[in-house]
């Protein structure tokens, strides 16, 4: 009669499939707060303690089945669900950047449209709510040659930040009560621009 050894749970066994989807859930929500400009949505520190929480613990479970003599063949029966949450963790933080550089991308036709149109209309142009592409806008106005685009969805409906459509080099923008938005060059004639307070 042939037994199957059982795999070892408790503190030295391989992660189960519930705390790697957990993880692989809070990668993806990380990644798609990192897939806008400026400070992220206010759940994103949640997410990320819980992210840090289970890598810390696959940490500690992996020191301790390491450190065992007789946790190691454990490590040799379950290299996918060991290598599984280093993998998730080196992904998140590997892809934010190309996330965001793709959303924009597939974006970039509808925010040219509108800026377009803005330029065609009057010096005091506003456009009110509106989604471009995959981002939802709370507003965008038109200053000078430039346009102004605020993103919805980030910092908390504090801390305003968006896209500029400037394509004769870097925007002026107007120093409003209380702050002067920060701009930064982000390719071709688009920067952005954030609340600096």
């Amino acid at each position: 009669m042939v037994v199957k050894e059982r795999l070892t749970r408790g503190p030295a066994g391989a992660p189960g499939p519930v705390p790697i989807g957990a993880q692989a859930v809070a990668g993806l929500l990380l990644l798609y707060a990192a897939s806008s400009p400026g400070p992220g949505p206010l759940w994103t520190l949640p997410v990320l303690l819980v992210f840090l929480t289970l890598g810390a613990a696959w940490f500690v479970r992996f020191v301790i089945a390491f450190s065992r003599r007789g946790s190691r063949p454990g490590l040799r029966r379950s290299p996918l669900r060991w290598a599984a949450p280093p993998l998730i963790a080196i992904l998140v933080l590997a892809l934010p950047g190309q996330v965001w550089q793709s959303r924009f991308a597939l974006s970039e036709e509808s925010f040219e449209k509108a800026a377009r149109s803005a330029m065609e209309g009057g010096p005091d142009w506003k456009m009110g709510p509106a989604t471009l592409g995959s981002f939802d806008v709370s507003w965008a106005a038109r200053h000078g040659s430039t346009v102004r685009f605020a993103l919805a969805g980030g910092g908390g409906g504090v801390h305003e930040h968006g896209l500029i459509w400037s394509p004769r080099g870097e925007p002026p923008l107007p120093e409003e009560e209380g702050y002067k938005p920060g701009v930064e060059h982000f390719q071709g004639p688009w920067y952005l621009w954030s609340e600096e307070f």
